[in-house]
């Protein structure tokens, strides 16, 4: 039986209560600061995997990057400028993919238990405790399971190359570079003072997603989709 989000007990395990609040969407907006990191698990061995420092991201994700442009250009034999392009136009692609994640799957307004628990593993504690500094990056796991996919889309749009796989690696390893610049940046936006106007301005663009537009601003790293689609500011903000 549903229940609205005063039933909500922030001591306990969050996943098992989530996917009965009728009113999930404003509750899991209306961010908490709880000066500790909120239990989402039942399970001592799943709460614990959870939690993911920032520089997990970079242990795992460069060498991947390295990797991936190594076999581009000295096993498949790209020439190491061709390689570049195509890693740049690998990292341009990141920009969409982040910004439709972030919108079509991140802020789908879901409907039934199932799909309140799945977005609250997904980005609802993220909304819900913005301060969380050990939920912020993507966890690798998951992260090498939505890369896959991708990958394969590459490959396939490539068959028409020379060498697919050489092509597929350098693209592939640009975008897991636009990744990384999404994931720090994110974390660097919540627990930083920036100096740069830039800087300052990312942040703040961002800080009004969580607290003022959530249904906009969707761009972290960058908010060139948001002018593309016209989800920046709305008129009244």
């Amino acid at each position: 039986m549903a229940s609205d989000s005063r039933t909500v007990d922030l001591e306990r395990p969050l996943l098992a209560q989530v996917g009965q609040i009728e009113d999930y969407w404003t509750w899991v907006h209306r961010s908490q600061k709880p000066g500790r990191s909120l239990r989402i698990f039942e399970s001592g061995f799943l709460e614990p995997l959870s939690h993911i420092p920032w520089w997990l991201v970079v242990v795992v994700w460069v060498p991947v990057v390295v990797a991936l442009f190594a076999i581009s250009v000295t096993w498949r034999g790209l020439p190491p400028l061709r390689a570049l392009w195509l890693a740049l136009i690998g990292l341009f692609v990141w920009t969409f993919v982040e910004y439709a994640l972030h919108r079509f799957a991140f802020h789908h307004e879901v409907r039934s238990p199932a799909g309140r628990r799945l977005h609250f593993l997904a980005h609802g504690i993220h909304h819900l405790d913005p301060w969380d500094r050990m939920r912020l990056v993507f966890p690798p796991l998951p992260g090498f399971l939505l890369a896959t996919p991708i990958f394969g889309l590459f490959y396939l749009a490539v068959l028409w190359t020379a060498d697919p796989l050489g092509t597929s690696c350098a693209l592939m390893a640009g975008l897991l570079v636009g990744y990384l610049i999404y994931d720090l940046s994110h974390y660097y936006q919540h627990h930083a003072k920036p100096r740069s106007r830039l800087g300052k301005w990312l942040k703040r663009y961002h800080l009004e997603h969580h607290h003022r537009h959530p249904h906009a601003l969707y761009g972290v790293s960058n908010p060139l989709w948001d002018v593309v689609f016209r989800t920046g500011r709305p008129a009244s903000g």
